[in-house]
């Protein structure tokens, strides 16, 4: 993150901007060539959530999700940041039970749903949260059910040097063709390692989800994910949630997946194309309608489907009146 770094998103009231989010974005093909970028693409970024759908590459590749019978649901489930709504969390604790295990089993920690409204809903009906309402939670399940089919420890998998997670990381180094042994390493928010790299790197590792060239246990694998992404758009977010409705409008043409802290991608399956940005400030209102902007700005989003989501291209601010003050839109740095 740089302070060069261009204004993707500016808040304007009665046209006057008060709030402006500076970051980066790149659009990258399978062959690594960046085809478009605005700001800084080689700085190192933590892909967070976003990083979920090569994440999900070893559940496949393992043959742990043919073994346990897993469907679209709970490989979108694997790949999601979801909203804790009874759905979710019903077919996440029924996956667990299908291979053996618990809630208890699960090692991404408790916390609230991301959605305000869930939280305000368990509070009125005094619910408690379990480890299945994290909104990791089928990552963590699929982490589990890989090594339950390998024969592999199932405490202390989100270890970096547990094999469940060393699987993982070299998808990811496979994926965006970046060494990960000297990179940055955090701890991600459900707890598994979290690696820094390049933005672009980032782009690449989506654009090669497309690839028909990854070998063919590895095509497979992506092909499967991105097909359970599409099929299953509200078990990767959910209710009001921008991956939900932005994979819901254009059925299956645009992927996307969000993560903390203003990083967001896409995957555009028809032309090969990989996506991705990080807004600065980490605001995901940004990085959610800088995304928004960048898919209407490629020409993605057509049709009904640009109808559906003209609030994701420029969102409109309400007062507490309904009335209209404002507005979340295109900064001047995302020029096509």
């Amino acid at each position: 993150m740089t302070s060069s770094n261009p204004v993707l998103v500016e808040v304007s009231r009665a046209g006057f901007v008060e709030s402006r989010h500076r970051g980066a974005c790149a659009v990258v093909d399978a062959d690594g060539k960046l085809l478009q970028s605005w700001g800084d693409v080689d700085a190192l970024v933590y892909p967070r959530s976003a990083l979920k759908p090569i994440q999900a590459l070893p559940l496949i590749e393992s043959g742990a999700a043919d073994r346990f019978g897993l469907g679209d649901e709970e490989v979108a489930l694997a790949c999601a940041s979801h909203n804790s709504e009874p759905f979710h969390v019903e077919r996440v604790t029924a996956w667990l039970h299908r291979i053996g295990l618990t809630v208890d089993d699960l090692e991404c920690g408790l916390c609230e749903s991301i959605s305000l409204d869930v939280t305000k809903s368990m509070s009125r009906a005094r619910e408690a949260f379990t480890r299945a309402h994290n909104n990791c939670s089928g990552k963590h399940a699929g982490f589990l059910s890989t090594a339950l089919h390998m024969g592999e420890a199932t405490q202390g998998y989100i270890g970096p040097d547990h094999p469940v997670q060393q699987r993982v990381t070299k998808a990811v180094e496979e994926m965006t063709g970046v060494s990960l042994s000297a990179a940055p390493c955090g701890s991600d928010g459900c707890g598994i390692p979290v690696f820094a790299f390049p933005l672009h790197a980032l782009a690449r590792g989506m654009a090669r989800m497309m690839s028909d060239d990854l070998g063919d246990v590895r095509t497979a694998a992506a092909r499967r994910v991105r097909a359970a992404m599409a099929a299953c758009p509200q078990c990767v977010a959910g209710t009001k949630r921008f991956d939900t409705r932005v994979m819901s409008a254009c059925k299956g043409e645009v992927l996307v997946k969000g993560g903390a802290e203003g990083v967001h991608i896409a995957m555009i399956p028809g032309r090969g194309l990989g996506i991705a940005l990080k807004v600065d400030d980490g605001a995901i209102r940004a990085s959610e309608q800088a995304m928004g902007c960048v898919l209407d700005g490629l020409g993605l989003l057509n049709g009904a489907a640009r109808e559906q989501l003209s609030d994701l291209v420029e969102m409109p601010i309400l007062s507490t009146l309904g009335v209209r003050v404002g507005e979340l839109r295109k900064g001047p740095g995302l020029v096509f």
